[in-house]
This record gives C-alpha cells, sequence and structure tokens, in this order.
C-alpha cells in the first residue's frame, strides 16, 4: 500500500512597504503661505491602499527640528501597542533619525487616516489616507462605484503650530480657526475654482470621509468649497 502524505506550507500575508521622508515646506490652503508639513513633498500626504490582513511596514524618516510620532486613527493594534504612534506608547522619533512602523491591518474594511501625534503638528499637515479594501473571500453589500474619492477635510489656523502650541502651554485658547480646506485647498467663491472631482450622471461614486481638523466637527453638505462637475 503507498500512503502518499500532503504537507500544507501556509505564507505569510502581503507585505506593502513604504519610505517617508516628513519636511518642512511652504503651503497654502487657505491662499496664504505658511510652514506647513510635508510627506515626501506631499500635503496632504501619500495614500496608503490595502487589504485586509495586510502587513503594513512604513519606514519614517524625520527631517524636522522636533521629534515626530504617526498615529494610524482607527486602526487596532493588537498585541503590538507600539505600533500605535501615540505618546506613552511609543517613544518620538528623534530630528535627524528614523523608525520603522510594522502593523497588520487584521479584518479591518473602511475608511481610516493617519496624522502626527505629538505637538500640535497635525496644524502644520502631515496626514493623509488610509483605505482599507475586502478580500476577494469577503463579499462587500454593494455593488462596486464607478470610482470613489478621499474627501479629507477640516478646519485649519494660518498661524503655526508652535504658536498654537504656545497659547495652550500658557493656557490661552487656540481660538476660531480661519477657514477650512478638503485634501489641502479650498474655494475662492468666484467661479474659477477647479473641481476637486468629476462624476458621471446615473453613475454611483464613494467617498471616504474623514475629519482631519483640529477643533470642529464639519458637515460636508455646507462646507464652502467647490467639488463636483460633471462629466
Amino acid at each position: 500500500m503507498l500512503c502518499l502524505l500532503a504537507a500544507a506550507v501556509q505564507g505569510e500575508d502581503p507585505y506593502l512597504y513604504y519610505t517617508w521622508n516628513v519636511t518642512y515646506g511652504t503651503i497654502a490652503p487657505l491662499g496664504v503661505p505658511q510652514q506647513g508639513i510635508l510627506i515626501n513633498g506631499q500635503f496632504s500626504g501619500p495614500e496608503i491602499n490595502c487589504t485586509s490582513n495586510n502587513n503594513i511596514v512604513v519606514n519614517v524618516f524625520n527631517n524636522l527640528d522636533e521629534p515626530f510620532l504617526f498615529t494610524w486613527h482607527g486602526i487596532q493594534h493588537r498585541k503590538n501597542s507600539w505600533q500605535d504612534g501615540t505618546p506613552g506608547t511609543s517613544c518620538p522619533i528623534a530630528p535627524g533619525t528614523n523608525y520603522t512602523y510594522h502593523f497588520q491591518v487584521k479584518d479591518q474594511i473602511g475608511t481610516f487616516f493617519y496624522y502626527p501625534s505629538l505637538g500640535l503638528h497635525r496644524a502644520a499637515g502631515g496626514f493623509g489616507g488610509l483605505r482599507v479594501f475586502s478580500r476577494l473571500l469577503i463579499p462587500v453589500p454593494y455593488a462596486d462605484p464607478e470610482d470613489e474619492y478621499w474627501v479629507l477635510m477640516g478646519d485649519w489656523y494660518t498661524k503655526s503650530h508652535t504658536i498654537l502650541r504656545k497659547f495652550l502651554d500658557t493656557g490661552r485658547s487656540i481660538g476660531i480657526p480661519q477657514g477650512v480646506h478638503i485634501n489641502g485647498k479650498t474655494a475662492k467663491g468666484d467661479g474659477s475654482d477647479e473641481p476637486l472631482y468629476t462624476m458621471i450622471p446615473g453613475k454611483t461614486y464613494k467617498y471616504r470621509i474623514c475629519n482631519v481638523g483640529l477643533k470642529d466637527a464639519l458637515n460636508p453638505k455646507k462646507t464652502p468649497i467647490s467639488l463636483l462637475k460633471k462629466k
């Protein structure tokens, strides 16, 4: 009798690798030039597009003049809380050094975002979208949309994050924001604004909306910016 033994070999879930250089740069979300925080020269930062159970590896180089951290809003860090990127669970990345985050988006499907968690850096940028798609084995309960768009919206201050931080450190309020941006842009309202999104009538679209601001809740229906254009 011939016995055949079959050995099952199970590999790891896929890995996605990113290298991010964090620097200062000039931005103007409200039309006023100011110092902002860029990731690989971008504001808003680069997207992370992944699938549930993917392993995410992000090597962050801090080229600022102060310690820095990223946190991954909404992502569950199971048994590796030190990857969460918040004070108390993670050591800050010192200026001129780097740190590699490694975490898994375990069975989390949906819309998330990342942002800086130290020193009010979020008031200067450094945020971006993180979307987790479902695996083919986990169908979503609706048809695929024609397209999908990010709406990273938030209140914005034209004062620098260092000035706002001094206000809080001395017991003062940071006050009322000077405006609202979407994906780092705002509208002039004179008809010259370039639409952020283009849609075809009768088609279905998905919007991934995140509030990346500091203080205020926002209603997309009332935000003063030109969003849409019909083809």
